[in-house]
């Protein structure tokens, strides 16, 4: 056992790098190496703060499995315990995830799916932390609780509701994002292809929406947030979607709105928006400018419509079912129509395309600065 004492090293301050991959660790159990470089952008300094931390015996370097990650020193989680019990003390005295933690690969790389997951909310702006945001899944709080800014819970959070989380077991969701306005159900499928069991996750679902109803002040309309290292992914699944390996939960039994971001610098500015939805109103009236507005008639989705009569998606924030429904109707209606996306987005879309979509793209640096995203 370390002792703490005046000599030992004492906590980072709160506003430091330092303070943040270590209470990264600390709530996600082992946080992926290559991780780091999300919050730290300088290679030099996030050696520097590496270095502090594992000198200190705060933090130590674990790699197994070509798994490279980042897990507390027994003196990190000791002052951890002791200083800021009410922020740590969830996941560093009970939880067996983060407490306790296995060297399986499978478990491994679903603690680095969380970790990753919690740098893009982090990233975002929304908050992670037990002590900063209304304990929605606590059997014994009352609702309903207002949410001022967006907070992100992940699934082990998610479990204290008692004998409703007996419906999420199973489920491959990294946890649940709520806005103001609006909640999300987040997977983050890494490198991988996503692989959903509908009836696991539609159970998962519905057990969400209880508890919401009982614990937010607002009645909230539950979608889908997929997070991918890869914007190639989305051009797979779409192309997937047309034969017969689509994902029917994804594309039609699962959510309304399932959005598709990446984990990276434009996967979080994205994420900001859809958690300002002012600001996606804001977007979405310039976009209408020159167009004519929908047709309230029509089962054809779209969000606009040109002089000419033709469908327009708005697609710069990517709604898969959406997508999917859009480019199947033009298909197969024979029609010609326009996607409006981001820049980084149109090489994927382009191939999905063909003759009879136009794409109409936005610079997204020009647009980030506009909006300071």
């Amino acid at each position: 056992m370390i002792p703490i004492s005046s000599q030992s090293p004492t906590l980072p301050s709160h506003n430091s790098l330092n303070y943040e991959l270590l209470s990264l660790t600390a709530i996600c159990g082992e946080v992926p190496c290559a991780c780091s470089s999300h919050l730290i952008a300088s290679e030099s300094y996030r050696k520097k703060v590496v270095t502090s931390l594992t000198h200190d015996k705060l933090l130590r370097i674990f790699s197994r499995h070509h798994l490279r990650g980042y897990r507390l020193g027994v003196r990190g989680k000791r002052l951890l315990l002791q200083q800021e019990p009410e922020r740590f003390a969830f996941y560093l005295s009970g939880c067996s995830d983060t407490n306790a933690i296995k060297s399986e690969v499978s478990r491994r790389v679903r603690l680095h799916r969380i970790a990753q997951t919690y740098v893009t909310m982090l990233n975002a702006g929304a908050l992670i932390y037990r002590d900063e945001k209304p304990p929605i899944f606590s059997p014994s709080a009352r609702g309903p609780f207002c949410i001022e800014q967006p907070c992100f819970y992940d699934s082990r959070e998610m479990k204290e509701a008692e004998l409703e989380t007996l419906k999420i077991r199973g489920s491959r969701m990294a946890g649940a994002l709520f806005t103001s306005s609006r909640v999300f159900v987040v997977y983050n499928s890494m490198d991988f292809l996503p692989v959903f069991e509908p009836q696991v996750e539609q159970r998962a679902k519905a057990m969400l929406e209880q508890i919401c109803r009982k614990k937010v002040s607002f009645n909230p309309k539950t979608s889908g947030l997929l997070l991918s290292d890869s914007v190639d992914t989305l051009r797979t699944l779409l192309e997937r979607s047309q034969t017969h390996k689509r994902d029917h939960f994804l594309l039609h039994d699962g959510y309304e709105h399932f959005y598709f971001l990446t984990n990276d610098s434009y996967g979080e500015a994205l994420l900001q928006m859809l958690c300002l939805p002012e600001i996606v109103e804001q977007v979405n009236a310039i976009l209408r400018q020159e167009l004519q507005p929908p047709s309230s008639g029509s089962h054809f989705e779209h969000d606009a419509l040109t002089n000419s009569g033709a469908p327009v998606l708005f697609s710069y924030l990517p709604d898969i079912p959406r997508l999917f429904r859009f480019i199947s109707a033009i298909n197969f209606l024979k029609y010609s129509g326009i996607i409006v996306c981001f820049d980084f987005q149109a090489d994927v879309l382009r191939p999905l395309c063909g003759d009879s979509i136009e794409l109409q793209i936005i610079n997204f640096r020009e647009f980030q600065e506009t909006f300071n995203l």
